[in-house]
């Protein structure tokens, strides 16, 4: 199904969502999936542990972050495909971030982490029907659809690679992060 399809409108999740094309939710995961195999984590392991200012996140804490909502996305996904009334606990990523132990963990470690997720997720989403797909459930305050949540992954991993690119990577660098 493709995003066009996203009902009821999820609110503030539409932020990342906009940002995805109106592709299959399939392709637009792959897609996402692709755009993770395109990083050069040894060219991106020296800036690893920069913050652009103080209070921000370093490179590795967005990578693990990315990596924590997407687990948190696609365990709402499955209660709502699932039929599962149970409403899932809000998740505070700042309380994530500081408790992610990341220090020791190198910017490849990170990486293949999140790619891994995102093959899972991929797997999870290609094997939903359009059905299930339509179901919905309550996130926080919002109702948000299976298919909105898929969005909402790929959308909240382009919106942190936008950040990376504005923030973190200097502008004549040849570090590439593309979307």
């Amino acid at each position: 199904m493709k995003k066009n399809a996203i009902h009821p409108d999820p609110g503030y999740y539409s932020t990342y969502i906009n940002l995805v094309p109106d592709v299959d939710i399939k392709t637009a995961l792959e897609q996402s999936l692709q755009t993770l195999d395109e990083f050069d984590a040894a060219e991106l392991e020296p800036l690893g542990n920069y913050a652009y200012g103080p209070g921000k996140w370093t490179l590795k804490n967005v990578l693990q972050h990315i990596t924590d909502t997407e687990r948190v996305f696609s365990f709402r996904a499955l209660l709502f495909a699932r039929k599962d009334v149970q409403v899932p606990p809000t998740m505070e990523q700042d309380d994530y971030a500081a408790n992610a132990e990341i220090d020791d963990r190198s910017v490849s470690e990170i990486l293949a982490e999140l790619k891994a997720v995102r093959a899972a997720s991929v797997m999870q989403f290609n094997n939903l029907s359009d059905a299930a797909l339509l179901r919905t459930g309550m996130c926080w305050k919002t109702e948000m659809s299976v298919l909105a949540l898929g969005f909402a992954i790929a959308g909240h991993q382009a919106h942190h690679l936008n950040i990376l690119r504005e923030k973190y990577l200097q502008p004549n660098s040849n570090m590439k992060v593309s979307s």
